[in-house]
């Protein structure tokens, strides 16, 4: 057995020696196809276009509201911190950021700014033109926003006239247009397109160009995959962004479109979210006032009709026993007040998706024993914007979109249960005030009876008041964060590209050398020797 055994690895041995030997004995031809192989390695590296990579950085600034609780607003501002509201800084999530940055609906953007979604070719060149060529198409929006298929356009411009074939497979539309002047239309299937000179051309100079539309979706998915975004580190709100071009104007303006278009989405979602809340603190000023008007005509007509003048200098021993529970009875009225507020908005079925404003969340959270009454607000407004977020770049009937809208019903009753508690919490620091009220008034039998009257239209009065305050003071913080020159991005390195070309490459030119001096000597080597058996075969059998 061991003896076959070693006799078979003598006879494989034999034959690939064999086989070496025989391919060395071929040594032209080997080295007749390393010649031939220079061939399309030469023309790659000749004619493949430089290509070279381009880098950018940027840093994600943190969302902080503009607080103005040190600008001497009085009881608001003292109101605003025994609430717990105030300006602070939202958390930046890097992941999130990345996302927008990747997302198909800001590529979308880029493209459109730059015009890359009609692409523009000489004949027989493999350089995409960009900011030279010599004619340019254009169409109307809605046209480009409703195409789903390519049109491609074959421009030939000769002997004064210009002639354009139009060709679309998907539609099987072709048509041949010849056009004396331009601008000019190409009406097509769903639209048309305007053709013009552009960079100076004109009718009477002859040449050629293809030109190929492309739905602007198409075109993003497509850089999507060529881009390189991601976190410089996870400790960090750094990002770097990178990408790649055989036109160094074209990379460049990529990278720096995609930064200022994704500032200005930023900026405009921050403007969607404060719209709602200044329309709301205009609704519940114009309230309040009108609330705090009624109470001071009641409050002059109750003092006229009882011949009330200096009544606080009559119950000044009064007031200094009672102030402190006095003011605590204020601020949890005034709570109070913005709690039944916060339910009004949060049961509006119109405000069923909308951002629960910050103004009211710190109420819930001070009138909840817990203190989770600001966390259920919060969890349920970071998922209303990410709600918001997932319908730009998604459709209502998206899975994903579906499952957030159970997430966002889910943790609005978990709002409905912390205004709940926190009402109940309330109610109850209420009752246990106004009893400890009433033991000290039931101690003031020399107190005139009208006192107790005029002490309640006192406190509804400044309830509205230092209500009306607070709500002054938050308009005048949206206002101050209208003004300032927010920038959501910081950029730290502006688009640049890097020194060392990426391609073409020449190892990739070298590995084909390699591969075609082998393979093409073997494969003839092989099919002739197969070529050969078969003769032998066909000639034995006859």
């Amino acid at each position: 057995m061991e003896n076959e055994i070693m006799e078979n690895k003598d006879t494989e041995s034999l034959g690939l020696k064999t086989i070496l030997v025989h391919y060395m004995h071929q040594w032209k031809l080997f080295l007749m196809a390393f010649f031939f192989s220079l061939i399309p390695a030469v023309l790659y590296l000749v004619f493949y276009p430089q290509t070279f990579d381009f880098m950018a950085r940027i840093q994600i600034q943190e969302d902080k509201d503009v607080s103005v609780s040190g600008l001497g607003m009085g009881e608001a501002a003292g109101l605003m911190r025994s609430f717990g509201i105030g300006g602070s800084g939202v958390g930046v999530n890097i992941e999130d950021e990345i996302a927008i940055l990747s997302s198909n609906w800001l590529f979308s953007r880029m493209i459109l700014d730059l015009g890359l979604n009609v692409e523009y070719t000489r004949p027989y060149s493999f350089y995409k033109m960009y900011h030279d060529a010599p004619l340019k198409l254009s169409m109307d929006s809605a046209f480009m926003a409703g195409l789903d298929s390519e049109y491609r356009f074959k421009v030939s411009v000769s002997g004064g006239k210009v002639t354009v074939k139009a060709i679309n497979k998907v539609n099987d539309w072709k048509e041949l247009f010849t056009f004396t002047s331009l601008p000019a239309q190409i009406k097509a299937k769903g639209g048309e397109f305007t053709l013009d000179f552009d960079n100076g051309a004109s009718i009477d100079r002859d040449f050629k160009l293809n030109i190929t539309c492309i739905p602007v979706s198409w075109v993003a998915e497509k850089f999507a995959e060529n881009f390189l975004i991601e976190d410089l580190s996870k400790s960090s709100n750094m990002i770097e962004m990178g990408c790649s071009d055989h036109v160094k104007e074209r990379g460049k303006a990529m990278l720096n479109t995609m930064i200022r278009k994704f500032n200005e989405n930023a900026k405009s979602f921050k403007r969607s979210k404060d719209e709602p809340m200044t329309a709301f603190v205009d609704q519940r000023i114009d309230s309040v006032l009108s609330e705090l008007r009624d109470v001071e005509s009641a409050l002059k007509a109750y003092k006229t009709r009882n011949e009330m003048t200096l009544l606080e200098s009559d119950v000044l021993f009064y007031t200094e026993q009672m102030k402190e529970l006095q003011i605590k009875i204020v601020e949890m009225e005034a709570q109070s007040y913005l709690i039944r507020m916060m339910d009004d908005y949060v049961k509006d079925p119109a405000n069923r998706y909308e951002v629960v404003p910050s103004l009211m969340a710190g109420s819930v959270e001070a009138g909840e024993a817990g203190g989770n009454g600001s966390g259920a607000v919060l969890s349920y407004n970071q998922a209303i914007v990410e709600r918001d977020r997932l319908l730009k770049s998604s459709n209502e009937n998206n899975p994903a979109f579906k499952s957030m809208n159970a997430q966002v019903d889910k943790l609005r009753n978990g709002v409905y249960l912390a205004i709940e508690n926190a009402n109940r919490s309330c109610e109850m620091t209420l009752a246990d005030l106004r009893a400890k009220e009433k033991k000290l008034l039931d101690k003031m039998k020399t107190v005139p009876a009208l006192e107790h009257e005029y002490v309640g239209f006192r406190r509804q009065q400044e309830i509205l008041q230092g209500v009306y305050l607070l709500l002054l003071q938050k308009r005048e913080e949206i206002a101050l964060s209208h003004g300032q020159d927010y920038e959501h991005v910081r950029i730290i390195d502006p688009a640049y590209v890097l020194k060392k070309p990426v391609g073409p490459r020449k190892l990739y030119a070298a590995i084909g050398i390699f591969l075609l001096t082998l393979i093409l000597p073997v494969g003839y080597l092989f099919a002739k020797s197969i070529c050969v058996a078969l003769k032998e075969e066909y000639l034995r059998t006859k």
